[in-house]
């Protein structure tokens, strides 16, 4: 394990399974978490440093063990970030080295408090034994990640663990009763996305002074988000471009802010251009307290690797500007909507999560047409865990069991189409 390299201590003085308030005695303004991550980033350099420098071969029992993410590159955010969220937090809680493979733009965009870089170190394990938590291709240790342990022998045989998925899988580990003290002491409120998104997934300041900025022009007393994907899949369904617009209007209801800013991000020109001019016709009997929003991008541009609309930067600037919202409007199994919810600075502020448009069979945009739920309420700001369905339905008992635990079980179970 990490601590074992060279006798050195855990990655932290506070142990993954006996936490302890030691540390928070020492640093009483700073959460647990942050003490745990600062302490992680200098022993994680520390190491890192050590293996590249050292002029001395290493077999398989020399080295730390690592934990090592592989997000999918031909996504988007939506989809790479919760991976790498999970990959650390499942270093921490087996005192494993944290590194992303593939990732090879990361610091363009973030700020990079150690080296993650896998690429470096690589041929230092080509030799060492593997185990994938989650293989990318469907298959996934539902069974150890919910209720087994994943520092016990058989998971310790493996130098190195793989994390290769395009979902926030990780969730079920905070059912685990192995963790339950670990996550009382580090993420008692369950927000593990907000909380790893805080340090991991900062915002180089460039970018994130531009949404500042942006925010700091064009925002009110009170923002809403509304984030529009036209090209979901939706299987011959639709979802009417004025259900966005009445869904607004249903939260606006009671607000009595002094001014009112509405955020429109969208996936293509036509449809935020066909949103924003909703909108002022849904609000036009408003007077001029309600403003409605939006960068400026180009998404008729096309990245030619992931071919995802847009730029890198300015989707991150939007989906930054989504987060610092206070209610937010997103689409059905929209990954991008539902990290921007988590992925924020003022989420104490949006005590309830995202609201969420459904598609629906009728294909004449008839605003009477009521054949299932248009939107509802997710239950957290937690991203989508997508495969939790799975997990219900093809795990065994006493692993469902074990997830349903979890207080925001059904919000991962019904977040993607609800049923």
């Amino acid at each position: 394990m990490f601590s074992a390299y060279n006798n050195k201590q855990p990655i932290s003085e506070i142990n993954p399974k006996n936490a302890t308030d030691d540390f928070k005695e020492k640093h009483p303004a700073k959460t647990n978490f942050e003490i745990l991550y600062d302490d992680y980033v200098k022993k994680h350099n520390q190491v890192v440093a050590e293996l590249l420098n050292s002029t001395s071969r290493h077999d398989s029992t020399s080295l730390p063990k690592v934990v090592v993410v592989k997000p999918s590159m031909r996504t988007g955010y939506g989809n790479r970030f919760p991976i790498l969220t999970c990959g650390f937090l499942y270093s921490l809680v087996t005192d494993r080295l944290f590194f992303i493979d593939g990732y090879q733009n990361f610091e363009d965009y973030f700020e990079k408090d150690f080296n993650h870089d896998w690429e470096p170190v690589a041929k230092l394990y080509e030799n060492s034994t593997a185990k994938y938590l989650h293989n990318g291709n469907g298959n996934n240790e539902f069974a150890l990640i919910t209720r087994g342990d994943l520092s016990s022998a058989e998971v310790n045989s493996s130098t190195i663990l793989y994390v290769k998925s395009w979902d926030y899988a990780c969730t079920p580990l905070t059912s685990n009763p192995h963790y339950q003290e670990w996550f009382t002491k580090m993420i008692p409120d369950y927000k593990v996305f907000a909380t790893i998104s805080s340090k991991l997934l900062r915002l180089r300041e460039n970018i994130d002074e531009q949404a500042k900025n942006f925010a700091s022009s064009n925002f009110s007393d009170y923002n809403m988000g509304v984030h529009l994907r036209t090209k979901k899949s939706t299987k011959k369904m639709v979802i009417p471009v004025e259900h966005y617009c009445q869904a607004v209007r249903m939260i606006l209801l009671g607000k009595k802010e002094n001014s009112v800013s509405i955020f429109v991000a969208a996936d293509t020109n036509q449809g935020r251009d066909n949103l924003v001019d909703c909108l002022h016709h849904f609000l036009s009997h408003n007077d001029n307290s309600v403003k409605v929003v939006y960068v400026d991008n180009n998404m008729s541009v096309k990245n030619p690797l992931t071919h995802n609309p847009g730029n890198e930067k300015n989707a991150l600037v939007d989906m930054k500007l989504l987060s610092l919202c206070d209610d937010l409007v997103i689409t059905y199994g929209s990954s991008f909507g539902f990290v921007a919810a988590g992925w924020s600075d003022r989420e104490v502020s949006r005590p309830c999560g995202p609201f969420v448009l459904m598609p629906i069979t009728n294909s004449t945009q008839d605003l009477t047409a009521v054949d299932k739920v248009w939107v509802w309420g997710a239950s957290s700001n937690e991203p989508c865990m997508y495969l939790s369905k799975s997990l219900l339905r093809k795990e065994d008992a006493e692993t469902v069991k074990t997830f349903k635990n979890n207080p925001l079980w059904m919000h991962y179970s019904q977040c993607h189409w609800p049923v």
